[in-house]
């Protein structure tokens, strides 16, 4: 059975670079709040933004596993989200 660990190394990936794909994410989801100030205002106040940056890669990786243990996405969906994380690696890296 597929888990996050043996994609992790069939896509060559570090915990980095799972850090750094979901720092993309929670960023365009930050920027989207621009228009609503109070919205992001409210979510760094109540502390559910320190919450969502505390241990995220550790806490997404878990989620998959736990989604693929129990049937809940398929393969395809893990392996695309391993390819998104890909991308962002070599933009990061600038390659």
């Amino acid at each position: 059975m597929l888990n996050s660990e043996k994609l992790m190394k069939e896509y060559d990936l570090e915990i980095d670079d799972v850090r750094w794909y979901l720092s993309v994410q929670l960023a365009e989801d930050l920027l989207s709040l621009y228009e609503e100030p109070r919205k992001l205002i409210h979510r760094i106040w109540d502390k559910s933004l320190e919450d969502e940056l505390y241990n995220m890669e550790e806490r997404y990786l878990e989620g998959l596993d736990e989604a693929m243990e129990q049937g809940s996405t398929d393969e395809v969906k893990i392996r695309q989200i391993f390819t998104e994380m890909k991308a962002a690696k070599r933009r990061r890296k600038g390659r």
